[in-house]
């Protein structure tokens, strides 16, 4: 039986840069790539092309796959052979981050509300 990949699960997949240094960030990405659509002001933004978070339990680039079904996500990923993290509910998301067996970070997400 052949196995599902793991982009059948995503509606959208974006690139999400984590900083410390987030307010600095932020203003060099506006310089270069104009207004932020969102920004929280002090934790988050999205751009065009990107998202910008102050999160500091992810690597500095990863991606970010939004889905309806973050447990289908997991399983897909466990399947492949990734490590999956526990999922976590957050104000506004329920996500659960993935890692491949070379690397790469994957926070399949949830939005509570639509």
């Amino acid at each position: 039986m052949e196995r599902t990949p793991l982009s059948h699960v995503f509606e959208k997949m974006s690139v999400m840069h984590s900083t410390a240094r987030w307010a600095e960030t932020f203003d060099d990405l506006t310089e270069a790539l104009g207004p932020a659509g969102f920004s929280d002001g002090s934790a988050w933004a999205k751009f065009t092309t990107l998202c910008l978070s102050d999160e500091t339990d992810v690597p500095p680039w990863c991606l970010l796959g939004k889905t309806h079904d973050v447990a289908a996500a997991a399983t897909l990923a466990r399947d492949a052979g990734w490590d999956v993290g526990e999922p976590a509910v957050g104000d506004h998301e329920c996500r659960v981050v993935l890692r491949s067996p070379h690397g790469l970070t994957v926070i399949a997400y949830s939005p509570l509300t639509p």
